[in-house]
């Protein structure tokens, strides 16, 4: 996060093409931004582009100084390095400058493989064996969908309000575990690969912390996670969400379903 102090005269200089200095205030970029590094930002003189650091007006009035990880016709999705989460969507005019980060080694690499990110296990596709289970919300899907794609796709799909029965049962056998989030900065094509062992978790709300009392689960309980939406902030409907999430992870098997 930014300090949000001099926010009027900062935004006046870079609409007037003048360069500004700036304070970075947290951690969310560490380790390319640190808390208290000084850091000069210049006005949008070129297109912006995924993978480019920006000073970003928030919904709150604030500013962000985090990077850019998807790109629409009107809007634009940031998010800090360290973060799991997206930023929420903010307009193209709610860029205000270009951060000067001249020696950047990740402005040439896919936002979404970042350091610090924890990695898959290969699952081998040339005759391992590949599980899947998914918990999904019953408010996000029904019984009878849920049977029906479990026939078709020969996958368990297990209906439950509380996901923390099958959570921690599922990691106590091994199991990796991805939960889906509307938010989460990767896409489900993105994750390394599929593991041996996945238990996937669709219609349940996502936090930084846990709380099990109201189903919440919090980014340190799993392993990854995802979207499936092709955009940020896009809803489909679960069956086709479900679906494919199964997809994605058949394509690393031997499997073939006609």
């Amino acid at each position: 996060m930014l300090s949000t102090r001099r926010q009027d005269f900062l935004i006046h200089a870079l609409q007037q093409g003048k360069s500004i200095p700036i304070v970075i205030d947290g951690n969310c970029m560490h380790p390319l931004l640190v808390q208290g590094q000084h850091v000069a930002v210049h006005p949008l003189l070129e297109e912006i582009k995924e993978g480019d650091v920006v000073l970003v007006r928030d919904q709150m009035n604030g500013f962000l100084a985090h990077r850019i990880i998807s790109l629409g016709h009107d809007f634009v999705v940031t998010a800090g390095d360290r973060n799991h989460l997206s930023d929420p969507p903010v307009r193209r005019d709610d860029i205000l400058g270009r951060l000067d980060i001249p020696e950047d080694p990740m402005l040439n690499q896919n936002p979404d493989q970042i350091p610090d990110q924890r990695h898959l296990t290969l699952a081998d596709s040339h005759g391992s064996s590949s599980e899947m289970k998914v918990v999904v919300h019953p408010d996000a899907m029904g019984t009878s969908s849920s049977e029906a794609l479990s026939r078709a796709f020969g996958v368990d799909i297990i209906i439950a309000e509380n996901p923390f029965s099958q959570l921690i049962s599922m990691r106590e056998k091994g199991w990796t575990s991805v939960v889906i989030h509307e938010g989460a900065r990767q896409h489900l094509s993105r994750l390394p690969h599929a593991a041996s062992k996945v238990v996937i978790f669709a219609g349940y709300e996502v936090a930084r912390e846990t709380d099990e009392s109201a189903g919440i689960i919090g980014m340190s309980d799993v392993d990854f996670v995802a979207r499936t939406a092709t955009q940020y902030w896009n809803t489909l409907h679960a069956e086709l969400s479900i679906a494919a999430i199964i997809g994605f992870h058949m394509r690393g098997t031997t499997v073939c379903h006609g």
